[in-house]
């Protein structure tokens, strides 16, 4: 979760931007009489104003199933961004669901997962879904999540993570004195209430009685900047995993290094963000070398990892030790597993060291990201920082 949970980090900044745009109309309000049930504009503004209430970490305490989208988009300079973040919560299911969908120019990331306490996990890349699995599998309420890495603050990196993560318990709005049309639906006591500044315009859906948010919209008049706010609760906002989807491979993060002395040394131990765990003997250890003109990826060693070690000799005669460590003899690849290979082989360092996962039928590593999309997202997330950085001076 933390790797798509870093990803939404982006979306913060355009989100933050339209709420700061919108102040005082040109006019001062006049607000509607409250027959009964029906809200005023001072109501709308209290409401948008009340910290408690649109404190939406507080709100997924109270229910069971919860889902946000927040939907930004900026036009400058002629370049389009648009950036849809989504993180819901299912406590009956015990399960999460958390993404972001970046569009800018020419180049688009939509990333999605679906899991919690199933061994099923679904991923989204694209439009294309995928199934994965988590062998020991946990909730995690990604709203307490989020709130955990907003407090972030090691210094560096760590810093500008905490400062990017959307607060989600303060989306509240200073607005005031706004000229309301309010209607309401007395049946299912929808009420919408919409009002514009001389740069602005915006609409905030209620529902229910007493009134909760169920939609806050800003657009600008040029249409350079729109915002977004949906949230659903109850039956609406309910999860589930599917198992028919392709299946993916595992994504095993290493910490790696090579040594070259005496003998050449192939090293590497599974880091502290691997959260799916997956049966050792579903994992191969492969050492080959890949086609520079097809890509194919040809072994000539192998090792299950379930195996623990052997000693393999190659086709020009050199000794090749390879050992897994299964570091709490767990039977899973999990958070300081490791690996070592030394060989004597003289082209040892022309190899390739890769993981095949026989229950996907594909190397580890899943439905990752292209390179493209990663340098876009850290471009975003440089571009955010400034803007943010010039919003505050």
């Amino acid at each position: 979760m933390k790797r798509v949970l870093l990803l939404l980090i982006a979306c913060s900044l355009l989100f933050s931007g339209c709420l700061d745009a919108f102040g005082p109309s040109i006019e001062q309000s006049d607000d509607v009489i409250n027959d009964g049930a029906l809200m005023s504009g001072g109501d709308v503004e209290d409401f948008l104003g009340d910290e408690s209430m649109m404190n939406i970490t507080a709100l997924a305490e109270s229910e069971d199933q919860l889902m946000v989208e927040i939907y930004s988009k900026e036009l400058e300079d002629g370049e389009l961004m648009e950036m849809t973040f989504t993180i819901a919560k299912d406590d009956t299911a015990q399960l999460s669901d958390t993404g972001l969908a970046i569009q800018s120019g020419v180049m688009g990331l939509e990333y999605r997962i679906v899991q919690g306490a199933s061994t099923d996990v679904n991923i989204m890349v694209g439009n294309q879904w995928f199934l994965a699995r988590d062998l020991v599998p946990q909730y995690v309420n990604p709203f307490v999540e989020l709130e955990s890495e907003d407090s972030i603050g090691g210094g560096g990196n760590d810093d500008l993570l905490a400062e990017l993560t959307p607060d989600l318990g303060a989306l509240y709005m200073n607005i005031n004195g706004l000229t309301w049309t309010i209607t309401m639906d007395p049946i299912s006591f929808q009420q919408v209430a919409t009002a514009s500044n001389d740069t602005h315009s915006i609409m905030v859906e209620f529902l229910e009685m007493p009134p909760r948010l169920r939609q806050l919209e800003i657009n600008s008049h040029d249409g350079n900047e729109a915002m977004k706010l949906t949230i659903t609760w109850g039956d609406n906002a309910a999860l589930s995993v599917l198992d028919t989807y392709p299946k993916t491979s595992v994504d095993i993060d290493f910490d790696e290094q090579t040594e070259n002395g005496d003998y050449y040394i192939f090293s590497g131990e599974v880091d502290d963000e691997h959260v799916h765990e997956v049966l050792l003997g579903d994992i191969e250890l492969r050492i080959g070398l890949e086609d520079s003109e097809t890509e194919e990826f040809n072994y000539s060693l192998s090792m299950n990892v379930d195996d623990g070690a052997v000693n393999l000799t190659d086709a020009e005669g050199a000794w090749w030790a390879i050992e897994w460590n299964d570091s709490n003899s767990d039977g899973f690849v999990s958070t300081g597993d490791s690996y070592s290979i030394v060989t004597n082989s003289s082209s040892a360092s022309d190899y390739d060291i890769r993981f095949y996962d026989s229950w996907s039928q594909s190397y580890e590593g899943g439905p990752l990201l292209g390179f493209e999309l990663i340098l876009l997202l850290v471009a975003l997330i440089t571009a955010a920082s400034v803007r943010r950085n010039l919003l505050i001076s």
